[in-house]
Formats: structure tokens, C-alpha cells, sequence
């Protein structure tokens, strides 16, 4: 590896589950040699107010890793919006990243399996994201290609994400134009669709 991927971690108001997964990324090997950058996300209402402040508080704490950047949110962005732009500004100053929720609990060989992987495929326009996470189906490889993507733990690099499209209405017109509805939902195997659509709702 040349350059290891830095490591995005989106939180909101899970201080318990936070806690678990930066406990979990800290007994990887690469750890110490990993740039971590958290993106915790303002609060919605009063209720979670104290949440967002207490996981603030423990961000602050945080050692281990190369470096920890904190960005706090003023406002409530939301999930996705928390994502996108996070995910936007790291791929433009690093070119690659690891990006992580506050409830994934990480194998110790996660940091290592998304940092071979990314170098291995960089160059491969075919391999748009690497996913840490493996469907429990009996018979499955240790690793695997699919046409599709998951996000309990994923890395890119700007070449996939330059490509991303935000516009779903866009997304499911092309869909219907190529004639891939059924591919896209694995040929009945599941709703993708519909999530597009409930999404573009």
C-alpha cells in the first residue's frame, strides 16, 4: 500500500454505539496509521441534544489513530446529506476513503481487507466501491463481485464517486429506458425499485 485510505465515520446520537465502533477500528493493525475524520451531525430537536453533546464530548477523547479531525455539525443535515457532503469533501482532498456508521462493529482486518482492496482495484473501472460486509448465504466466497453496493462499510475512490447520482428520478428513467428494472432488482430477488422510488417520494 502507498497511501492508506482515511477513514470517515458519520455519528449522530448513539454515544453506546460509537463508542463500539471506534473500540472495534482501534484493534485493527492499521489504526495507528490511519487518518480519522468524524462527522457528527447536529441536532434535530432538544430530545437528542444531549446525545450529540455527550458524543462530543467522547469524539474529543479519541487517541489511537494517526489523526482524528472532528467536524461538528451546527445543524441537523440528515443521514444522507451527512454522507454526501462528508463523503465529497474527503474524496476531493484524499482522492480515496473508508466510510463508516456509527452501529458497525468492524472486523481487526477491516482497515487492512478495504486498504489492499482499494489499491489492488484502483484502476479497475469495472470495481466502483469495496464493501466490508458479506451476505450470511452458505457457499459464498471469502470475497466476491456484485452488481450492487452496501453501506455497512465501504471505501471508493473519486473516479466512483465523481460518477454518483443524486438525481433518483434520473436513475430509475435510465433504468427504464435500458430495460434493467429486473436486473436491478436481481431479478426478483429484491425490491430495489421500490426503495428507488419511495426514496424519489
Amino acid at each position: 500500500m502507498t497511501t492508506l485510505a482515511p477513514i470517515a465515520l458519520f455519528v449522530y446520537n448513539r454515544p453506546r454505539h460509537t463508542r463500539q465502533t471506534v473500540d472495534a477500528l482501534l484493534k485493527n493493525e492499521l489504526a495507528g496509521e490511519s487518518d480519522l475524520i468524524v462527522f457528527s451531525d447536529g441536532a434535530k430537536d432538544s430530545a437528542s441534544s444531549q446525545n450529540v453533546e455527550d458524543i462530543r464530548q467522547y469524539l474529543r477523547t479519541i487517541s489511537g489513530f494517526k489523526s482524528v479531525r472532528i467536524v461538528e455539525r451546527e445543524c441537523n443535515f440528515g443521514l444522507a446529506s451527512s454522507i454526501i457532503s462528508g463523503v465529497t469533501q474527503i474524496i476531493n482532498e484524499y482522492g480515496r476513503i473508508i466510510v463508516i456508521e456509527d452501529d458497525l462493529v468492524t472486523s481487526p482486518f477491516f482497515l487492512r481487507y478495504m486498504n489492499d482492496a482499494l489499491e489492488y482495484y484502483e484502476n479497475e473501472d469495472r470495481v466502483i466501491s469495496i464493501h466490508g460486509y458479506c451476505y450470511s448465504i452458505n457457499g459464498l466466497p471469502e470475497t466476491f463481485f456484485l452488481k450492487g453496493a452496501d453501506c455497512w462499510g465501504w471505501a471508493t475512490w473519486k473516479r466512483g464517486w465523481d460518477i454518483f447520482e443524486l438525481d433518483g428520478r434520473k436513475l430509475l428513467e435510465q433504468l427504464k429506458q435500458k430495460g434493467l428494472l429486473d436486473r436491478f432488482d436481481f431479478f426478483g430477488a429484491y425490491g430495489y425499485t421500490q426503495m428507488l422510488r419511495d426514496k424519489i417520494e
